[in-house]
Order: structure tokens, then sequence, then C-alpha cells
């Protein structure tokens, strides 16, 4: 007998055999009705594997399974399949228990298309979150009929069958909801074969060998693993990163934010293939947060890689779409144990990084195509040079990335809001910073983020080691590249808040800081350094790159 058609359904049919072992009730219902006869081919096909238990009384169903998981502990799976509407409220008494007694828990409901909510259909009722607060929901995607079946979608509701599946042994183990929306029409069973789905794990370690065997052999035969750094300012790991990129015991991939070096190697990727194997690794160890460069997201995102992600957040980090394992553990032990375990000077590893480095040495040469913002970055990179007492802070967006391609990361600290804001808050954040740390914080920041944050110079207690260098080019420069916005008419004066030009001047005097005023050709070093030297006050430089109209 074939599977339903529906695609979600057999998704999450395919990843509950992957379990190994599971025990599901299931109660009466048309809307599950889709998902109890999957489930019945599966226990049919596979009986070791997969049991059914049928219990009408979707109340009395829910304890049922509540004390089937008692029975398996850890040894199965253990679900509660019910149907749409106030089915799925009965269950919420033995979620609670099981929430309170940390029982891993399934509840499997049913529902309409989100569109079919609150529309006077019968047997509806807003299911996501049904169980709040005892457990979320994970909840699927559903098409209309006969729309096909994209590749996001499938990856979304992929993602959203393993958290449940991991949420079960999360804090010491506890329920878990997934809501499968299913539209019309139900009954059509043609597809013979199901879906081969990702699975991933998350692990929790308390050792100084956070990585198991499996892992790290993983590792071992990989054709090129790399270690892809993000944004990281949960401590110092500089020392163990350089061992591992000195030996070539991985492919060290770091961000600018990341702290770490060699960060210059991400400018390479903007211009790299998928065909390009050599250079793109099929193993990667991610560490840290946001990764600036959309290119190098975008190639391991369309490439065959196996990630295993080290950190301590509750979410299951999927930045490259192809998440296998997360390691619950700071990022420091695990890269010690990399860094005594992993074969040094791995050939294929030494090969690439001298493949990515030679690169990167042509782009260093090619100074033609720097944009103009980059050109003035160099000359204060140039008079920061001698320093080692400062900070740098880089404005979301065309500061951030300008400061990739001139900043080397992992000799002085470098700051950017970039987990979820857009141009807000960069200045204030790096007033709150220069208030309480010691050497020279200087700030690079457009012009959008400094007049939108400019009430963060209106502090009484504004620092004097703060120096701003504000790139004043009357707009958002950073939208100029999006593909296909120049067809539209909106662009300048609604989407990039493109104008005529202000000025700085008013608002540094107005706060009593220091205010200079150059053009982008005299933004020389010897200019930087006179800026960058003591004094009694805060400076701005802004540097003008408009014409005047």
């Amino acid at each position: 007998m074939p599977y339903s058609n529906t695609p979600q359904v057999n998704q999450l049919t395919s990843l509950l055999l992957t379990r190994g072992s599971c025990d599901v009730v299931v109660c009466p219902g048309s809307r599950n009705g889709i998902i109890v006869h999957n489930l019945h081919l599966l226990a049919e096909n596979h009986p070791q594997r997969v049991r059914l238990h049928p219990v009408t009384d979707e109340r009395s169903a829910g304890f049922v399974a509540l004390g089937l998981a008692l029975a398996n502990g850890d040894a199965a799976l253990t679900a509660v399949c019910v149907t749409s509407g106030s089915a799925v409220l009965a269950c919420l008494p033995a979620v609670a228990e099981a929430y309170f007694r940390h029982i891993p828990l399934l509840v499997i409901s049913a529902d309409r298309p989100v569109w079919q909510i609150g529309q006077t259909d019968g047997q509806t009722l807003v299911q996501n979150g049904a169980f709040h607060p005892y457990c979320p929901t994970q909840q699927l995607l559903c098409l209309p009929a006969g729309t096909p079946y994209d590749e996001k979608t499938r990856l979304q509701n992929n993602r959203a069958i393993n958290e449940a599946f991991c949420q079960l042994s999360q804090h010491g183990g506890g329920p878990a909801h997934l809501n499968v929306p299913i539209d019309e029409p139900l009954f059509q069973f043609t597809v013979d074969e199901l879906p081969r789905e990702r699975t991933f794990r998350r692990l929790r370690t308390y050792s100084s060998i956070p990585l198991p065997h499996e892992l790290l052999d993983a590792i071992r035969q990989a054709r090129l693993p790399a270690l892809c750094m993000g944004q990281y300012e949960q401590g110092d790991l500089t020392a163990e990163v350089d061992m591992l990129e000195r030996e070539h015991r991985l492919l060290v991939l770091p961000e600018i934010l990341s702290g770490a070096r060699p960060s210059f190697r991400m400018n390479v990727f903007d211009g790299l293939g998928t065909d390009e194997k050599e250079l793109i690794p099929d193993l990667v160890i991610q560490v840290g947060g946001n990764f600036v460069h959309k290119r190098f997201k975008r190639l391991l995102r369309e490439t065959d890689c196996r990630v295993i992600r080290i950190g301590l957040e509750p979410e299951n980090t999927d930045t490259f779409c192809h998440l296998d394992t997360f390691i619950e553990s700071p990022a420091l032990p695990v890269l010690s144990q990399l860094n005594r375990l992993l074969p040094a000077q791995n050939p294929k590893v030494l090969s690439a990084s001298q493949e990515l480095d030679k690169r990167l040495s042509a782009l260093a040469q090619s100074d033609a195509e720097r944009t103009p913002l980059e050109r003035v970055l160099l000359s204060l990179r140039d008079a920061l040079s001698s320093r080692t007492d400062f900070t740098l802070h880089l404005a979301n967006s065309s500061a951030v990335r300008a400061a990739s391609r001139v900043f080397e990361a992992g000799s002085f600290p470098i700051f950017c809001n970039r987990g979820v804001n857009g141009i807000e808050g960069s200045l204030s954040t790096a007033v709150g910073c220069a208030m309480k740390g010691d050497g020279l914080h200087v700030v690079v920041i457009g012009d959008l983020s400094f007049f939108y944050d400019a009430n963060a110079l209106w502090n009484t207690h504004l620092p004097s080691n703060l120096r701003i260098l504000l790139f004043n080019d009357a707009g958002g420069s950073i939208f100029n590249g999006l593909p296909g916005l120049a067809d539209s008419p909106a662009r300048d004066a609604f989407v990039a808040a493109r104008s005529k030009g202000f000025s700085a001047r008013g608002i540094a005097q107005s706060f009593c800081v220091s205010h200079q005023e150059l053009l982008p050709p005299d933004c020389k070093e010897s200019v930087f350094k006179q800026w960058l030297a003591e004094s009694s006050v805060a400076r701005l430089l802004e540097v003008k790159a408009y014409a005047e109209t």
C-alpha cells in the first residue's frame, strides 16, 4: 500500500523511522487520518521498530502515552497523534504532567491550513502554541493543494521536525509539540517511497573531550574539514585557532567579527564558484554567531557540507542548512580537543590554505577595485598600525563589509551590532563601551546609522577616548549593490534614504564634540594620526563623500 500524497506528512513519517524505535498512541479523526495511515504502514513494514496503540479519548490517550514514555525511558520515542480542534487541548493535562516530571512525550496534532483558521470552518482553533508555557510548538508549513513542494518549504519542515525530536531530551527531558497542517484532498495514497530526510541531533557534554569518537573520525576522514567562525564575543580563542591554522589541522575560515585570524580569507569566497571543490569544505565545525559574507553562506548552502555546530544557545542553529550535530559545549574545550587529536599538516588543508592566500594576495594588489570607504579605511588602518590600545566599533551594513576587506581580526577587539539590529544603536553601543573601557574606541559609521543614533552623543559623561569616523555619502550606499533594486524608481528617495546631504557639524557642536570635515582624497595617514591623538573631548571626523547640488 502506498504512502500519503501529502509531502510534510511523508517527511514526518520518514524521520520517525530514523528514531530506531517508537510507540505511537493514535486517536480517531479525519484530519490526522493521513498521518495514522502512514504510521500504520510503518508498523506493518517495521513491526520491531514502530508500534501503534489505538485509544479513542484524547485526554486518556495523552496519559496512556505518558505511561508508555515512562516505561520506554530513552529506549524509544513515545508519541500521541490527534486530530484538529479541541482534541489537541485534551492532551494538555498529560503535557503539563510530562513537563513537570521531565518525561519525553511528543504530541503530533493534525491541523487545517492557516488560511482556514478563524474563518468559521468547523473543528478549527489556533493550535500553534496550544501547550504554552509547557512546551513550544514546532509548526510545519503547508502549501495549497497542487502547489509544488519547494526546497525551502522542505528544509523548514525538516528543521521543525528535528527540533521537536531534540526538545524531547533538552533540559532534562520533556514534552514537544508538532503541529501538522494538511490541505484537502486528504486521502490520496500514491507515493511508493518515503523521502530521504536529513536528521540532526543535539549532544550535551560535561567533559574536556566534548566531541565523541565518531565525530572525530568523520573530521579525520573528511576531504576538506574546516573551522568556520562567525561573530564571537564569549572569550579569547586566539591561541587555539592560531594553532589549528599554523599546523594545518583544519582550514580556518573566520569572519572579521570572530576575533580570530586569518579573517581576510573570507573575501576570496566572494568570487568563488560552487565548482571549485578543492576550496569548499565538505565538513564544517561552526563556532560563533552571525556571518557577514553572504556569498560564503550561499556557497555552503548550495554544496553538500556536513555541519557540526558548537555552542551553548538553546536554538539548534542551522546557518548553512546542513546541520548534522549540535554539540552543547563552550568552544574552547572543543578547539583544544581538535588540536590534540587531529593530525597535523593535512595535505588537503595545506593546499587549500595556500591557494586561498595566493588569491588573497592578488586581491590585495588590485587597489583600483577599492570602494571610496575602503580607501579611507586603509589610511585609518595605517594610522592605527603602531597602536595596540584601541577597540574598533563597526556600524552595520556598509561599514562592516568594507572593514572586512581592510582590517584583519585577531590583534584588537572588533565589535558590531550584528545580532538583530540594522542601523540602530551602533553609536550608542560604542559610547557605552568607551565609557567603561580603556584606550581609544574608534567608530566607523555611515550617515544613516549616525543620524539615526545621534542621541548617543546626548550624554553628560561622553568619554574623551571616543573617535567617530563618519563616512557621509548622503544615503544608504549598501542598497546600490542589491540586484534588481536599481530598476525601482523608489530606490533612492524611499528605500535608500538618499538626500542632498546633511552635515553632522551642528550635532557635534550641540554636544561639545570636536568636528572636522574632509573629502575622501584628503584622508591621509598623517591626518588620522593627529585625529587619534589624545584629546579632552570626543572627536568626530566627517568624510564628505557626496557632491554638493
